[in-house]
């Protein structure tokens, strides 16, 4: 598989970080956008292929200056990843909505007919049970059956992640799953795979 750039999105989430590097360890560059500089730069002292650009993750003015920088500086980008907090969906809107991605695709040099756009769903660190991120998946399943316009040039997908709590080894092994999981859908071979609602258990 060839090597895909891939802009990072991260809410201040552990798991943003650890994929990351696991998708710049396939072979990626990796534009890591994120609020904490401490964590950014410990991230690309770890892994070269990952570049840390300081960015409010809220801040949409913010974000469009990055992309037209990471256009313009590194690379036409491939692929987005949005790590979203269960606590900051409003019913059941992600926070960074297809539409504005959209909107900056439509401002791109056409470098790919379909932008991959992932939304991470991690589990709030308050929530001790995984009944809320089960009816979320459901919801957002039966909102993707529904749904029937969709938007240009976008190839959405949304990966929820449980939140019990397990060992460090078990961490280990879901980080791979999912960063296996969103290089795979990210690349040619799932061109078709497009508002697929994934939820991945540790067992």
């Amino acid at each position: 598989m060839d090597s895909q750039l891939y802009i990072v999105i991260n809410a201040n989430i552990q798991l943003g970080q650890t994929i990351s590097k696991q998708l710049a360890q396939k072979g990626n560059t990796v534009v890591y956008l994120g609020n904490d500089e401490q964590e950014g730069y410990a991230i690309t002292a770890d892994e070269p292929r990952v570049r840390y650009r300081y960015c409010p993750t809220n801040d949409r003015i913010a974000i469009a200056n990055e992309f037209d920088w990471i256009k313009r500086n590194v690379a036409p980008i491939d692929s987005i990843v949005v790590l979203v907090p269960e606590m900051n969906i409003q019913h059941v809107e992600m926070p960074l909505e297809e539409s504005y991605f959209a909107s900056l695709l439509d401002c791109s040099n056409g470098h790919v007919a379909e932008l991959p756009l992932t939304y991470l769903i991690a589990p709030s660190a308050t929530t001790d049970s995984d009944e809320s991120l089960k009816a979320l998946h459901l919801t957002l399943c039966q909102l993707s059956h529904q749904k029937k316009d969709r938007m240009t040039g976008m190839k959405v997908n949304h990966i929820v992640i449980t939140n019990k709590p397990h060992p460090h080894q078990a961490c280990s092994s879901i980080d791979n799953d999912v960063s296996d999981l969103i290089h795979y859908l990210s690349s040619q071979q799932a061109n078709a795979i497009r508002h697929q609602i994934f939820f991945l258990q540790v067992q």
